[in-house]
């Protein structure tokens, strides 16, 4: 069996106004300073949030996170899928192509929002950042989506994402990655990642599904 993997944030939803929020809030409270949060997040190349922190404040990186996840999750926050997203998975579903989600965001908070944005349902697993204990580009993530699917063809498995870190993932996984161009906030380094295709739209990862034979 093969399968289809997404990354979460700027691929399925768009959650980044309020991760940027988030983001100059945490930094604003930790290192006391403030900061243009698109351009920090841009440099962190589809990394974890720790991965960040670490960078930004060292051996205190655990309440930059904290600070950060407190200040998120602890409010309402408009969650919404991209344009032409739930048609895309709709379709993949019917066909009965297994899906996971692998993600850097905590589990709880990604099933929280794939609930909130009705489309937890077309998945068979989400793995989050607590659910491994390495992270993308580390292909451990997709390796534990694989397992969750029975995935037993990587080279007929795709990975949706935004990101470097995505693609490389998918390529030290063994399995092919699509850039998803739509909701890059980075688009040309996802591209200097050399991702095996792109896709402009969600529609376009559909046609590269059939045109290629991914979960098939």
């Amino acid at each position: 069996m093969s399968a289809i993997l997404w990354d979460l944030d700027d691929t399925l939803l768009n959650t980044l106004p309020a991760r940027m929020e988030s983001l100059a809030y945490a930094h604003q409270v930790v290192l006391g300073q403030p900061v243009d949060p698109i351009e920090l997040w841009r440099s962190n190349r589809g990394g974890t949030l720790e991965d960040l922190a670490r960078r930004l404040v060292g051996d205190g990186y655990q309440r930059f996170a904290r600070v950060y996840r407190e200040h998120y999750y602890g409010r309402d926050r408009a969650i919404r899928p991209f344009d032409g997203i739930e048609p895309v998975l709709r379709s993949l579903h019917a066909a009965g192509i297994p899906m996971a989600v692998v993600t850097s965001k905590v589990s709880y908070g990604a099933t929280e929002e794939l609930e909130a944005a009705g489309l937890l349902q077309y998945f068979q697993a989400v793995i989050g950042f607590d659910d491994t204990e390495r992270h993308k580009p580390d292909p451990e993530p997709v390796y534990a989506a694989l397992d969750r699917l029975l995935a037993d063809h990587p080279g007929r498995v795709a990975f949706v994402g935004d990101s470097p870190a995505d693609v490389w993932a998918a390529r030290n996984a063994g399995v092919r990655s699509i850039a998803a161009l739509w909701g890059t906030v980075d688009a040309e380094a996802l591209l200097e990642a050399v991702p095996d295709f792109t896709a402009r739209t969600p529609g376009a990862v559909l046609e590269l599904v059939v045109e290629q034979g991914f979960g098939r």
